[in-house]
């Protein structure tokens, strides 16, 4: 009898306990009211400064969203773990990512934004032409935090020693494939260490680098065929554009001599007036002047020159997307984050305190190449900006001109396209005289097909 009355009193003191505990939760939820969000992508902890930074936007993000709590890991986007971490659960509820990751849409792995979107007041002034790589019938999964466009960057002290000048003592920039091999042969000296053009030719960044000259060329690398997604990188404008390539190095010998160069190495290269031309961003600019010591007046930027048909350049940047495991007011929250990180990009505020940390720093930097927005939050920006021009460096004339030719990274695995099936074929030719383009692309167009682009279903 005794043993069951102390049974009875264990359990009810255990039932009250249990009470006690989910009212007790239930009252510091209350109390807090706040909707946590996690990001990813954040600062290491070691990193005072970025930490400090972020930890500074939240607050003003917080004297208008009171009731989010904004935390956030040190785990950048990896296509190697990103689909497990959505699988198991343990991804982010803010994913930022790579505009060449649109494959996240067709798997599921994005939140439709289209709705949030059509009740967002900025929405009128997004650059509808910055959110095509996350776009799908018309749904829009993804916002950008940054763009770029890849466009021709120059040495103009090396352009003055070949004698490449205007009348009006301006860098004779070449305009089309043909003018680019003069140029860059006028710029080669083999015996004072100079090559004309230097080009990306290490793994990945070789294949990366190769999409504009197929572009120009004509040709392309995924489409969809009669239904079905095809690797079409092995077809005749692919190959001259990898003839173009193998051309520059044997037949015009134009090319560095460390024909595998990452970007990094090209940077230093070109710096030290090694290199006449290289293709790159405009985040290149401020990486030359504060990392390698480059004077700003000796470097140019140029549309890239035009192919057999015609201009192109490619485009990319970061984005954020939303888990769509999470539940609806987690979603709402986010959404209202990475809003606010978009719109700051152009605040006027936000700019000028760049520019300011810019000079007490004694470094410079550079405006997005591709504007998100449009309209006046762009011009605002631009206004605010102005006055930075020393350190916050622009050169909206060509780069509002190259928007008109920009294109999309492929849709599909784009990783593994340049690192595993790209690049090898453009490495091939540099390092290969008897290589024959048109059997590298057919090889690695067919590898592609397989692997990857079979299991895919528009």
């Amino acid at each position: 009898m005794k043993k069951w009355w102390f049974l009875i009193i264990v359990a009810a003191a255990l039932l009250a306990v249990g009470i006690f505990s989910r009212n007790g939760e239930k009252k510091s939820a209350a109390v807090a009211g706040k909707v946590v969000v996690m990001i990813n992508n954040g600062p290491k902890e070691t990193n005072k400064v970025a930490v400090q930074r972020l930890k500074e936007d939240i607050a003003r993000f917080n004297k208008i969203y009171p009731d989010i709590e904004i935390r956030w890991t040190d785990r950048p986007y990896s296509p190697d773990s990103f689909a497990t971490s959505m699988a198991g659960g343990t991804a982010e509820d803010v994913i930022s990512l790579w505009a060449t990751e649109g494959y996240v849409v067709e798997r599921g792995y994005a939140l439709d934004l289209t709705e949030m979107l059509n009740d967002w007041q900025e929405k009128a002034q997004i650059n509808k032409d910055v959110l095509a790589p996350f776009v799908r019938d018309g749904r829009v999964y993804a916002l950008p935090t940054d763009g770029y466009l890849m466009g021709l960057i120059y040495n103009k002290k090396l352009f003055r020693q070949a004698g490449l000048l205007d009348g009006d003592g301006n860098a004779e920039v070449p305009a089309n494939w043909d003018e680019f091999v003069a140029v860059a042969k006028k710029l080669t000296d083999k015996k004072g260490g100079v090559s004309g053009f230097g080009i990306m030719g290490n793994g990945a960044q070789a294949g990366w680098g190769f999409l504009n000259w197929v572009w120009q060329a004509g040709g392309d690398f995924e489409l969809e065929r009669s239904g079905f997604w095809q690797a079409v990188f092995a077809e005749k404008e692919a190959v001259e554009a990898l003839e173009f390539v193998k051309n520059l190095r044997w037949k015009h010998d134009v090319l560095q001599s460390s024909l595998l160069s990452t970007s990094q190495d090209l940077q230093a290269r070109f710096a030290s007036d090694q290199i006449g031309m290289i293709i790159s961003a405009q985040d290149v600019v401020p990486a030359l002047v504060n990392q390698y010591g480059m004077k700003l007046e000796n470097i140019g930027v140029a549309l890239l020159p035009a192919g057999p048909a015609g201009r192109a350049n490619q485009m990319g940047g970061n984005y954020l997307i939303i888990n769509p495991k999470r539940p609806r007011e987690v979603q709402e929250a986010a959404f209202k984050w990475i809003t606010w990180r978009v719109l700051g990009s152009a605040a006027p505020e936000r700019i000028k305190e760049k520019g300011e940390d810019l000079r007490r720093q004694g470094q410079i930097d550079a405006l997005t190449a591709l504007p998100i927005f449009i309209g006046q939050t762009d011009k605002k920006a631009r206004e605010a900006a102005a006055p930075y021009k020393d350190v916050l460096v622009d050169f909206p004339e060509i780069w509002n001109e190259a928007a008109k030719y920009m294109r999309t990274e492929p849709p599909f695995f784009c990783q593994q396209l340049y690192s595993e099936y790209l690049g090898p074929a453009v490495q091939a030719v540099l390092t290969e005289k008897d290589s024959d383009p048109k059997i590298l692309l057919a090889k690695a167009a067919r590898g592609f097909q397989e692997r990857f682009l079979n299991g895919i279903k528009p």
